[in-house]
């Protein structure tokens, strides 16, 4: 009988589990609020009831993968910090769990195991060597190396969103400035269109938002570019250089045979990956470098799989 695993999709909004197979089927699946503010106990609670709706009525669990928004030891399962969920610091999850279930546990962080969905079951099938980029409200990442997640000491590898490119730049919401998150994620553009109008510029994104600077998002800003206003498009030309300068400093330290990109910005299409991929080509150090660019393959379930992938290929796990 083919096994069955549970994976758990943490986010700040949302908890969402699934009952999985090994390749990649989502047998059942449910969801609900995550209701942070309730409390880290009560947030635990809903992720035991939500895992308890997929439990299978007969047969064995192999194990529950769970991908958590923020860094964590994969090795312990403790979350250092989850930044949208209140009390979730040095929480022991996989401890907490593995008492509840009885079965083991295996915690990651989610835009990794993203990187980690699309090299097993996605746009990276078939690859050894892979980095993957998710460029949405942030920026997170996830790096494949010889056919492993690259996790790093303490599970900390692969935070792709703060590689420093503006050492001159703004702050970031992790404190620290010229991140390539500051400029190229979805809430770098916003804030960078926002100050330009503040500042006194024109641009056809006021009329697109009815003059509510509030409402100004990625598909604003790219619907006055469309139209050929000249703001929306020198920030997006700022943001997407940036990101490819940033995939050039990838390709030096991982030399991947792909690069996937996924996330919400993403869905600009060619108008994101076409300056990405020619910033590449002009700043690689050598053409030996450079590898496919491509688009993610998995949607709204590359949190679920992610899951499901690190549960059928956890790292080493310590007691302590």
């Amino acid at each position: 009988m083919d096994k069955v695993y549970l994976s758990v999709d943490l986010g700040g909004t949302r908890i969402r589990a699934a009952r999985c197979r090994a390749a990649g089927t989502i047998e059942a699946r449910t969801e609900q609020f995550t209701r942070a503010e309730d409390g880290a106990n009560a947030v635990v609670e809903r992720i035991a009831e939500s895992l308890r709706v997929v439990w299978p009525a007969k047969g064995k669990v192999a194990s529950i993968g769970v991908g958590v928004p923020g860094p964590v030891d994969p090795f312990t399962g403790v979350i250092f910090l989850a930044p949208n969920i209140p009390g979730f610091v040095n929480l022991p999850l996989r401890d907490w769990l593995q008492a509840i279930f009885k079965v083991p546990v295996v915690l990651g962080n989610d835009a990794n195991l993203a990187g980690l969905a699309e090299w097993r079951y996605g746009a990276a099938r078939g690859h050894g060597h892979v980095v993957y980029l998710t460029v949405s409200t942030g920026i997170g990442g996830g790096v494949i190396m010889g056919g492993h997640l690259l996790v790093g000491s303490r599970g900390l590898a692969g935070e792709l969103g703060h590689v420093k490119i503006d050492y001159h730049g703004g702050a970031c919401q992790c404190g620290s400035v010229g991140c390539i998150e500051s400029i190229a994620s979805g809430t770098g553009m916003v804030r960078q269109v926002r100050e330009r109008l503040a500042a006194g510029e024109k641009s056809r994104v006021m009329e697109i938002v009815s003059g509510d600077l509030d409402a100004i998002n990625v598909e604003a800003i790219a619907r006055a570019a469309e139209q050929g206003d000249a703001l929306a498009n020198a920030v997006l030309d700022n943001a997407f250089y940036a990101l490819g300068m940033a995939v050039v400093s990838f390709l030096h330290t991982y030399n991947p045979s792909l690069v996937v990109i996924g996330g919400g910005v993403s869905n600009l299409g060619e108008r994101m990956f076409t300056p990405v991929r020619d910033t590449v080509m002009r700043h690689v150090m050598d053409p030996a470098y450079v590898c496919p660019i491509v688009p993610a393959q998995l949607s709204s379930d590359v949190g679920l799989l992610g899951g499901l992938a690190l549960a059928l290929d956890p790292p080493p796990q310590s007691s302590h």
